[in-house]
């Protein structure tokens, strides 16, 4: 989520431009092809944050369906993709592969998505009138716990991405009191000016 309709738009634009760009080269390595793919897929929320800031949050078909099912769709394919693909192929090692006929995990993964998409039914609004105002996916700001187990399944078994997510996510809480949803501008544009720099 980002401040405005343009940042919401230029950010999701950034991040899929220097994406393309990334996954256009030869010599890049697995876990950066396979990172970038993550970060098309993460900066896709900037897109529907653009929709609900064109509509002015306006409680409607859009904001409704954009609200219900685009968002949670777009996080469940970050939980898919970092729990059946990344993390089994980035790693290298298998002591590190979360997949492996894993009934558990899968039960996990569905009860997740399941609650993204009950946890986000109805309509989005903005966090408040100020210039650092973000939209508040489903009318209710997101709590500490339920950003942390997302930013686990995400970003699993990467601990430390884990705790730097979290930290950042935690700060931004303090400093503007609401809108948490708003570091995914943030971590779009962070991810993509890493992966940049990684892969120059």
């Amino acid at each position: 989520m980002c401040f405005s309709f343009e940042v919401s738009l230029y950010t999701g634009l950034f991040s899929w431009a220097s994406g393309l760009y990334i996954l256009s080269k030869n010599n890049i390595s697995q876990y950066n092809r396979e990172f970038t793919i993550f970060l098309l897929i993460f900066s896709l929320m900037q897109f529907s944050d653009a929709i609900l800031w064109y509509i002015d949050m306006k409680q409607n078909n859009i904001n409704y369906i954009v609200t219900s099912f685009v968002i949670p769709i777009i996080l469940s394919l970050q939980i898919i993709y970092n729990i059946y693909y990344r993390s089994c192929c980035c790693f290298f090692s298998s002591k590190y592969t979360i997949r492996n006929n894993n009934t558990v995990m899968d039960i996990i993964v569905f009860q997740a998505i399941v609650y993204l998409f009950y946890r986000f039914n109805g309509y989005s609004k903005s966090s408040c009138t100020n210039k650092l105002s973000s939209p508040i996916w489903g009318s209710t700001e997101i709590e500490l716990w339920e950003i942390l187990g997302f930013l686990i399944l995400i970003a699993m078994p990467d601990i430390y991405v884990i705790l730097l997510e979290f930290f950042i996510l935690y700060f931004v809480k303090l400093i503007i009191n609401g809108g948490i949803g708003s570091m995914w501008c943030a971590i779009a544009n962070i991810l993509a000016v890493y992966l940049l720099y990684a892969t120059y």
